[in-house]
């Protein structure tokens, strides 16, 4: 019944437009709408006039009074709401912060009613969705994989080692490396020579401060998981794939005392040694960095200094690579006068087969008009959710030029999208992981244990993740 009212809604408006275009005797329903992210916001502003073409009778305003970008802007985003100020469309770094506001209204009826959102990826699609009720849509997924500084490999004359790592004919790690191989190319390649700088390389730069194992090489070496281990019910932090898989994060953030494997290094090097203290992959002093594709500008610029930089697929594992992805989302607002055509408009934004389309032909403008004044055109550094006819072959063409890259595209349908910004109660366990202070099974309790207590930290964090997760979730977007 609820899919039948949608799909009444949608046909209703779509006469509405109609009738905007010239099409029977009907009234001409004309809106205003307000938007907010916080991209770019001349390219935001190319986007909604496009959308006002296709939909003329709606009228929308770029937001640029909310400010900072991720939890900043959330938090601006519940003041403004507190105010009666909210934009009908608004991306969020953390959908559950803001259902918990109240900031968000259910589109669950009008996406089951959309014909795009069979086209999304499952695994996607999946996210954001509480007890029945869909609070938000994505809007891009990032890649994440490993920058390679190709010279770094071409001069360092590393050879192919039978039961360690494999190198291609130019020197350059095999794209179907595997986590094992990645771990002993990064110990073989490293020169932690701080007293020659000119010498130095870091193995490789880690995740957000720390290697990111247990949270991607789970979910390739068994079917059963998700990212970090999340089966759609429960974390799986005592099998045995995520016990070995952060035995080997603390391993080779331990490595001899992390002599430059890794960008965590002893306090001393790092206050001594100004080339540590910057950004090793940027710098040219990092022979690999586990990053995501929103850092590509650090690609573009790196060729444009003539220093060679691909893009390597994430490892594989046993049972192949299932590329790790970064999700965002967009929301419609619970104080919109306008649902249907506010979930048009973050439709167009975000997933939607036509946004894509005129977002693709914005970015195959400038690209041109890049090339035309000799300059290095912009990388495309998100990517769609869905698997729209002809999209895919567009995207490929923008990031044409970073080495390495087709790999994890040819297998984009696998990909297994992140946590971090659905999952009510996962930023509340990180919260704890990160507690020094009050938390004696934290991240740092475990890197000063060492990989022999891994297995015990193991049934401690998955009773904490699994408890705060799963209450969070009874209650978010419960029916009163």
């Amino acid at each position: 019944m609820k899919k039948l009212f949608a799909l009444l809604v949608i046909s209703l408006f779509a006469l509405t437009l109609a009738a905007c275009n010239g099409g029977g005797g009907n009234t001409v329903k004309y809106i205003e709408l307000t938007y907010a992210d916080w991209g770019d916001p001349v390219f935001n502003q190319r986007m909604i006039d496009k959308f006002m073409e296709k939909y003329p009778n709606i009228t929308v305003t770029l937001r640029q009074d909310i400010t900072g970008s991720g939890a900043t802007f959330t938090g601006n985003l519940v003041t403004a709401a507190q105010a009666g100020l909210l934009p009908d469309v608004f991306a969020t770094d953390n959908v559950p912060t803001v259902v918990r506001a109240g900031l968000t209204l259910d589109v669950a009826d009008l996406w089951d009613a959309d014909s795009d959102t069979t086209m999304v990826y499952e695994d996607v699609a999946k996210t954001a969705v509480y007890n029945g009720h869909r609070y938000a849509v994505p809007s891009f997924q990032f890649l994440k994989g490993i920058f390679i500084n190709l010279d770094i490999f071409e001069e360092s004359g590393l050879q192919s080692v039978t039961g360690k790592y494999r190198l291609d004919a130019d020197g350059y790690p095999v794209k179907d490396w595997t986590h094992s191989e990645f771990v002993e190319i990064a110990k073989a390649i490293t020169n932690y020579d701080i007293q020659n700088v000119e010498n130095l390389v870091i193995g490789f730069d880690t995740w957000y401060g720390s290697p990111d194992f247990q949270q991607v090489w789970p979910m390739m070496n068994s079917t059963r998981f998700g990212y970090d281990t999340w089966d759609g019910e429960k974390f799986n932090y005592t099998s045995t794939e995520w016990i070995d898989a952060m035995r080997a994060k603390v391993e080779i953030d331990n490595y001899e005392l992390n002599l430059g494997v890794t960008s965590r290094y002893p306090t001393a090097d790092w206050e001594n040694t100004p080339a540590l203290q910057t950004y090793v992959i940027q710098s040219g002093y990092a022979a690999m960095d586990i990053e995501g594709s929103w850092q590509f500008w650090v690609i573009q610029e790196a060729q444009d200094q003539g220093i060679n930089m691909g893009f390597w697929p994430y490892p594989s594992g046993s049972e192949g690579l299932f590329p790790p992805t970064i999700l965002d989302y967009q929301a419609i607002s619970s104080q919109t006068a306008h649902p249907e055509e506010a979930y048009l408009l973050a439709k167009w934004m975000t997933f939607g087969q036509d946004g894509w389309n005129a977002r693709l032909d914005l970015y195959e403008d400038d690209k041109a008009a890049a090339e035309a004044a000799g300059q290095t055109p912009k990388y495309l550094d998100r990517f769609p959710v869905a698997a729209y006819p002809g999209v895919w072959e567009r995207v490929a063409d923008l990031v044409d030029g970073i080495p390495g890259i087709e790999y994890t595209l040819d297998r984009i349908e696998n990909a297994r999208p992140d946590l971090d910004k659905w999952l009510a109660g996962y930023k509340d366990f990180w919260a704890w992981v990160s507690d020094t202070e009050n938390n004696p099974w934290s991240w740092t309790a475990l890197q000063t244990a060492g990989p022999n207590s891994v297995a015990a930290f193991a049934e401690q964090w998955n009773l904490k993740a699994n408890e705060l997760v799963q209450q969070e979730i009874a209650n978010l977007g419960k029916d009163e």
